[in-house]
């Protein structure tokens, strides 16, 4: 009975604390997000329109954040891309490439959409996708490299305790 007893309240510890990291720590109130479109201040205006999606669906693919119009939001989120680097990172030993990494910088402004004060301090973050030089084009790492981006973004934002 003793061991049962102690099972039980190891297993809802462990339950009670799964369930608490899964909800995080950023306020309910505010999930209600607009997105607004992507500044991109790098070379490759090319771009611009992709990521702007991959950032889109890998929120919502998330799905900690309610992607609403901006009439129907509590907070704004403003992205900007600061800078784009492919490197060849991978080579045959004849010196041919075989693989790519590429890694982006963003800043992402969050605020409430009545305030201009954002919710992060450090609104820099960066997001990295390496794809295969013989089987993929650039457009699958730099889909990767924004689904890394928005992924540290959230992860950034849910550890927000207290506003």
């Amino acid at each position: 009975m003793r061991n049962f007893l102690r099972l039980n309240l190891i297993l809802s510890a462990v339950f009670t604390s799964c369930i608490y990291s899964f909800s995080g720590g950023f306020p309910s109130k505010y999930r209600n997000v607009y997105i607004a479109p992507l500044n991109n201040e790098t070379n490759r205006q090319d771009i611009t329109l992709d990521v702007q999606n991959y950032f889109i669906d890998a929120m919502r693919e998330d799905g900690r954040l309610n992607i609403v119009g901006e009439k129907q939001a509590k907070m704004k989120i403003i992205p900007t891309l600061l800078s784009f680097n492919k490197n060849a990172t991978e080579f045959t030993e004849s010196g041919e490439i075989t693989v790519y990494t590429i890694t982006i910088k963003a800043q992402i402004l969050t605020h409430p959409v009545d305030d201009t004060l954002s919710f992060l301090k450090d609104s820099i973050f960066y997001g990295k996708g390496v794809y295969s030089a013989s089987s993929e084009d650039e457009d699958a790492g730099i889909k990767r490299a924004t689904e890394d981006l928005v992924n540290n973004f959230i992860n950034k934002l849910f550890e927000i305790k207290d506003l």
